[in-house]
């Protein structure tokens, strides 16, 4: 799945489909990777740290460059393909042509509540100096607002550090449930800082059998985003 927000800025980025599976797409990448190249893999926690990939990260490693603990990554370096794993939660595609910078965060639920766009967003401009108007970002399939349906604590959680969110917010078809757009969350907060150049994908991998879904399925199986300059 290409997504063709970006091509004409020379920055490859997509998400993989059934039947691809992460680790064997990110063994791919590993192995087709010329020398000097590398490939970004976070271990993933569902959290909100960004990590910006420079020389001394890449140099550590060989490669695979394997990252604890965060569930974002940014780089200016050519020849860096940075990647997340997903089946179901927003991954939020990111790049500065002015500044050549590239981002790429992986959102689930409690990643959204506590702003990992925002941190995204913030990384780029204060830690590469990029201008707001000039990030583009993609909001990639994931889990639709029809489908992501949570219980009444998971509400009041993000109420409770967001309160306009109540806008992204509906009651669900039973009692004591609700259903939240995830990814409308996570624009809106990238429009809190100034990013506006958005695109939003209509996937919703819970719908879409061409993604894998763990609300659906509960797989253990995800997919593989992906961004490169």
């Amino acid at each position: 799945m290409d997504l063709r927000f970006f091509e004409d800025l020379g920055i490859t980025a997509g998400i993989t489909q059934v039947p691809d599976d992460a680790d064997e797409r990110r063994a791919e990448f590993v192995k087709e990777a010329a020398w000097g190249e590398y490939v970004v893999a976070p271990v993933q926690v569902h959290g909100v740290r960004v990590i910006p990939v420079n020389r001394s990260v890449l140099e550590e490693q060989g490669t695979l460059v394997q990252l604890p603990d965060c569930d974002g990554t940014v780089t200016d370096i050519p020849g860096v393909t940075l990647t997340s794993k997903h089946a179901d939660c927003v991954p939020l595609f990111a790049c500065d042509p002015v500044k050549g910078v590239i981002g790429l965060a992986h959102a689930g639920w409690r990643g959204t509540s506590d702003g990992i766009a925002a941190v995204l967003a913030l990384t780029m401009i204060q830690i590469y100096g990029c201008e707001p108007r000039n990030i583009k970002v993609c909001v990639g399939p994931a889990i639709g607002r029809c489908c992501f349906e949570v219980s009444e604590d998971v509400v009041a959680e993000f109420i409770a550090k967001m309160p306009w969110c109540e806008d992204y917010i509906d009651e669900g078809k039973v009692p004591g449930k609700y259903m939240i757009d995830l990814k409308g969350i996570n624009t809106e907060l990238l429009k809190m800082f100034g990013v506006s150049d958005i695109r939003i994908s209509p996937v919703c991998t819970v719908e879409d059998m061409n993604c894998y879904s763990y609300r659906r399925d509960g797989t253990t199986k995800r997919m593989l985003a992906y961004i490169r300059k």
